[in-house]
């Protein structure tokens, strides 16, 4: 990314972040609770977050206000970008003692995410013996919270350095740490610089959406934009290509859709570049991978709406391969776009990434 580096460009940059439901920049709180905090149902639909919902008996909502865009030949510099990936359910809100306790999965894969959010690839943590019974299980269950936080992080383009569980003593619990090293943070960041750059070319409401149609349609906006970037690599329908590749190399990555001079990608490209200017956005999207076989694989989006109604699924992939997928391409089927999870039976998301997404988004562990 090249461009004039602007000051407007900067404070429109945090503003938006501000609606996001992120924290923005800051330190971590000094407190130290006795025990890891409790994760319920850390969501955007809350009236405090600015996401449009009112209290029983208040005035309707005001209309939605948003910024000035951006002209379109702007182009946002890398290093104006905020150093924080948006953090849309408040993660990064929580406090945790040095080395806190956990007993499901799905408490050890909010952990790592909040250390991503925090821009932190390392961290260490105790499983209870119930939870990893052996190295073997300990292994499974942290990777396993690695993938999980990927839906929200959006970057998977890691080598794993260190992962594993360690006996210390404790009749209880064991030792747990792992450490991520990224292959190239430079071409992620580029790719958050343009998933920005396309916000404030195109502004979201300041403070977040209050209605579902408005959020809808921006997000057909953003649907349209990824499945135009690129064209979908026939790669991606012999996965033995792809196993002894790197994340960007097998085009799974938000760069390769995003990234300058992109021209192919697969679903998982599709999925992260999507999810990540919908953050940018103040979207509530996860990232979704599923429809496993011994051949293949999927990965495609889930939007929890602002206003709190059914998730809707988003499937910017088969979309695109239902359009005309050439350059030049300007018209997108919206047959897999917001299609409501209760009547949607093509998508089977993984079972630990699905469990983790109720976790954090309906309380359900």
């Amino acid at each position: 990314m090249r461009g004039k580096k602007c000051l407007l460009s900067l404070l429109l940059c945090l503003a938006l972040l501000s609606g996001c439901g992120g924290t923005g920049t800051g330190g971590e709180s000094s407190s130290q609770p006795t025990s890891a905090p409790e994760i319920s149902a850390p969501s955007v639909s809350d009236p405090e977050t600015g996401d449009g919902q009112e209290d029983a008996g208040s005035a309707e909502p005001q209309p939605e206000q948003y910024p000035e865009a951006m002209p379109e030949d702007f182009e946002l510099a890398v290093e104006d970008v905020p150093e924080l990936v948006p953090d849309l359910l408040g993660i990064r809100e929580l406090i945790y003692e040095e080395e806190p306790l956990f007993a499901s999965q799905e408490e050890v894969a909010v952990y790592a995410l909040w250390n991503l959010l925090w821009g932190r690839t390392e961290f260490e943590c105790r499983l209870t013996r119930e939870l990893a019974p052996s190295d073997g299980a300990g292994h499974v269950v942290l990777d396993s919270a690695c993938t999980a936080a990927m839906s929200y992080y959006l970057f998977s383009a890691y080598h794993t350095w260190d992962m594993y569980i360690q006996e210390d003593g404790d009749p209880d619990s064991v030792f747990a740490r792992v450490e991520l090293r990224y292959e190239h943070p430079e071409w992620d960041l580029e790719a958050r610089a343009e998933a920005l750059e396309y916000v404030m070319k195109n502004p979201a409401p300041i403070g977040g959406f209050a209605s579902y149609e408005s959020e809808m349609e921006y997000a057909r906006e953003i649907h349209d934009y990824v499945a135009c970037q690129v064209t979908y690599d026939p790669m991606g329908y012999d996965p033995n290509d792809m196993l002894y590749s790197s994340r960007y190399d097998s085009l799974q990555e938000a760069y390769n859709v995003l990234g300058e001079g992109q021209e192919t990608a697969v679903c998982a490209a599709y999925a992260r570049a999507f999810a990540l200017i919908a953050h940018y956005a103040g979207i509530n999207c996860a990232w979704v991978w599923g429809n496993e076989t011994e051949e293949s694989s999927h990965a495609w989006n889930v939007i929890y709406p602002c206003d709190g109604s059914e998730p809707v699924l988003v499937d910017v992939t088969w979309d695109d391969n239902m359009s005309w997928d050439e350059p030049g391409q300007t018209e997108v089927s919206g047959a897999y776009f917001y299609l409501p999870l209760s009547t949607e039976m093509e998508h089977q998301a993984d079972a630990n990434m699905d469990a983790f997404l109720r976790f954090v988004n309906e309380g359900v562990g």
